[in-house]
């Protein structure tokens, strides 16, 4: 299995904020990652948050803000079920993955 984003250790619990403006394109529960929101930002970018907690504190299509909580750290990740309570970040330009460090720098 490639891993494509990067893990940020947290409690239970703990918010997970928005990275950037953008808009909901999806809530899913994916077999591998368990709960996961995707965001899609201006400038052809999307941004996917999983193993968050199973309710999710957005929905689809809505429009958050930078910084605005979308869930919380969770341990619904069957694939990163070993490790503790996490966030797993990933990001896309144009669909092709990207070291989410950079998406972050921009």
């Amino acid at each position: 299995r490639v891993h494509n984003g990067v893990d940020y250790p947290g409690e239970l619990g703990d918010p997970v904020s928005a990275a950037a403006d953008g808009t909901v394109i999806s809530i899913r529960e994916d077999d591998s990652l368990g709960t996961t929101v995707v965001l899609r930002h201006t400038g052809g970018y999307e941004t996917t948050y999983s193993n968050l907690q199973s309710v999710p504190t957005v929905a689809p299509e809505q429009y958050v803000s930078a910084g605005q909580v979308i869930g919380a750290v969770g341990t619904t990740s069957l694939a990163e079920a070993s490790m503790s309570p996490h966030l797993h970040f990933s990001v896309t330009k144009d669909g092709e993955i990207i070291d989410p460090q950079e998406f972050l720098k921009s």
